[in-house]
């Protein structure tokens, strides 16, 4: 019995130590990822904080900065991917709504400064997208409603309202 819970205390004390490590390697990378970007090196930041993802997938603030960077290199779908999950982790934080809506107006205007004609279903898709962002702009208003860029947020839903396209 004594080998037993000997035993047992080796492989709990195991599993702890493991998730400690892990996650201080998951703050020295995002840690890491924040010297990146402050310095201009989304790419590297990027980088550092797919790593950290790798270690552990369901931590709000690597998803949030990953968003963020990508947000910065213009990668609409994975900045969305990245964002929706960061929601999932703390859906009453304001400013993923913010940056969630942020995410939708980046790819909808991927959409709208496409060289070739506009089909149906993308005219369709252009507006899902701007209705999303205008959803979460709202949704960032009801939680954060005395942030001082508030102003700016309600002009940024009329601008989406009024860019939406006529779907024939």
């Amino acid at each position: 019995m004594k080998k037993l819970l000997s035993f047992l205390a080796i492989l709990i004390l195991g599993v702890l130590t493991s998730a400690c490590m892990n996650n201080f390697a998951i703050h020295e990378l995002n840690e890491l990822a924040k010297t990146y970007i402050d310095k201009g090196d989304v790419e590297s930041a990027i980088s550092r904080l797919e790593s950290s993802i790798d270690l552990d997938e369901n931590i709000y603030e690597t998803r949030y900065n990953l968003a963020v960077a990508y947000l910065k290199v213009d990668n609409c779908q994975k900045a969305l991917d990245n964002i929706k999950k960061a929601k999932e982790l703390s859906p009453k934080e304001p400013s993923v709504y913010y940056t969630l809506g942020v995410a939708y107006n980046c790819a909808a205007d991927k959409i709208k400064n496409q060289e070739k004609s506009e089909t149906l279903e993308e005219k369709e898709l252009y507006n899902d997208y701007l209705a999303e962002a205008n959803a979460a702009y709202q949704q960032y208003i009801e939680l954060a409603p005395d942030n001082d860029d508030i102003e700016a947020v309600k002009e940024q839903i009329e601008s989406n309202s009024n860019s939406m396209v006529v779907v024939d």
